[in-house]
């Protein structure tokens, strides 16, 4: 057996035979994980790999196994195996893909497919802590999340986790979790804002963007923070807008928002309705959602800013 590591990220305790360079180590952190990333050997793949054609425009295959497990191949990045029951995934690397290319699409795809099958929901967001409350960014891909991040970073702003968000519900609260500390980012708005970061950066051929420590070192310590509102951004290519609005989403659209971000919009077990609608329920009587508005343009970004100040308050 290869030697196992133990890491603590999402809020979650990780184990892991496979190198982990971009999560700190969890310092005594005792008792059963999480998670636990089990290294699967080519021949253990071929004797499991699914069969039947795959849908050529999805980068990424998502297969129920009889078992109730899950099978996911992403091309020449990884492919893995999650036990039905969330807690174990069978991983290994394909092709010559970098190591920080792989572990990023390790802890987003089969970290929230794990929590799916544990009954959890994740969101496909970026989170921001500013002046000491949470705002998260929530969007499709290509939406604007990271670059709104990288220009509230530059303000000031800190980030807490980009891509996969994982929360926790305390009393009132909702608490984000942080993820790995790193922010994707085309070259345009990296260079643009966060010009120092990106000296230290690395391209990933992947995504066409390059992947960022926002900071040398996170200015907190890296505890979950309490979110103060989700803000959905809107189309990208919409030329109608010409300024700033926000509108506070809720009953079916607030519903809709929500669920369109799952993190992990593949499974379609017979409980993931009922888990989804719980978590709707929740987030809905907790926290703000606001649809965000505006152009995608640089010079909208400071009324971007100042508009989301405004909704959190001082």
């Amino acid at each position: 057996m290869n030697a196992r590591h133990r890491h603590l990220v999402y809020g979650l305790v990780i184990e892991s035979e496979l190198p982990l360079t971009s999560v700190h180590e969890a310092a005594g952190s005792d008792g059963r994980a999480d998670i636990t990333l089990l290294a699967g050997s080519p021949d253990y793949f071929r004797a499991i790999v699914p069969g039947g054609a795959r849908d050529p425009d999805d980068w990424i295959e998502h297969v129920v196994l009889d078992d109730g497990s899950v099978y996911m191949k992403s091309s020449d990045v990884f492919e893995a195996t999650i036990s039905a029951n969330g807690r174990t995934a069978i991983c290994r690397m394909l092709g010559d893909v970098e190591q920080r290319a792989f572990e990023a699409n390790l802890l987003n795809f089969v970290v929230s497919a794990s929590l799916t099958l544990q009954g959890e929901e994740t969101l496909h967001a970026t989170v921001l802590e500013m002046e000491g409350r949470a705002v998260g960014l929530l969007g499709q891909s290509g939406a604007g999340k990271s670059t709104l991040a990288a220009y509230l970073i530059s303000h000031g702003a800190d980030l807490v986790t980009d891509d996969m968000l994982r929360v926790s519900f305390a009393g009132d609260t909702i608490l984000a979790h942080p993820g790995p500390y790193r922010l994707k980012l085309l070259d345009q708005p990296a260079t643009g804002f966060l010009p120092d970061a990106v000296a230290d950066g690395h391209f990933n051929a992947l995504s066409g963007k390059i992947m960022v420590r926002p900071r040398r070192e996170p200015r907190s310590h890296r505890a979950p923070s309490r979110l103060a509102a989700l803000f959905h951004l809107g189309d990208p290519d919409d030329d109608t807008i010409t300024e700033v609005s926000s509108a506070r989403l809720s009953g079916l659209e607030l519903a809709k928002t929500l669920m369109s971000s799952a993190m992990d919009t593949r499974y379609a077990g017979s409980s993931r309705m009922e888990h989804q609608m719980r978590f709707v329920a929740r987030v809905a009587d907790l926290l703000p959602v606001h649809a965000l508005r505006y152009p995608r343009t640089v010079a909208a970004l400071d009324g971007v800013a100042r508009e989301i100040r405004r909704i959190i308050g001082p």
